[in-house]
């Protein structure tokens, strides 16, 4: 998967669950697996509770990264990307809006929710991309294997 935008959207937009990193305020790194978020290019919005440790972590370090990463790849085309941005609450109701959507669109679970008015305890988040770094073994090892994108 040599970089490109099309086929770094597709991946992004096919992987199942992703990763997100925080830091706790003693400075820890703090990793979860996340399901429901939506990309918009290389913009991720997710959706949490309000009451969520990530939440707590975020608004002290806006500054975390999340991992794509499709199951069951074979060594010899593994491919990974990692996006790191600074991740802001959305309060804006037409930005809510369109991250409901998307979130919907992608998820009948979310949609469903949505129309059985399960969401008033969520959150939502934009993580706006500053680096795009896929790893892609099918190109060698080490560095050979690596492409960065700074945005």
């Amino acid at each position: 998967m040599s970089i490109n935008t099309k086929s770094l959207y597709e991946y992004l937009n096919q992987t199942k669950f992703i990763v997100l990193a925080t830091t706790s305020d003693e400075q820890v790194p703090t990793v979860r697996t996340l399901a429901s978020f939506a990309v918009d290019e290389l913009t991720t919005y997710f959706s949490t509770g309000k009451k969520t440790d990530k939440v707590q972590q975020i608004k002290s370090n806006p500054q975390v990264s999340i991992l794509f990463q499709h199951e069951n790849q074979e060594l010899g085309s593994f491919v990974n990307a990692t996006i790191t941005g600074k991740a802001t609450e959305i309060t804006a109701e037409t930005e809510l809006e369109k991250v409901i959507k998307l979130l919907s669109d992608r998820s009948p679970r979310f949609k469903e929710r949505v129309e059985k008015g399960e969401i008033a305890n969520n959150t939502f988040f934009r993580i706006d991309p500053q680096e795009v770094k896929v790893l892609d073994f099918s190109k060698g090892v080490g560095p050979n294997a690596i492409e960065i994108i700074r945005i």
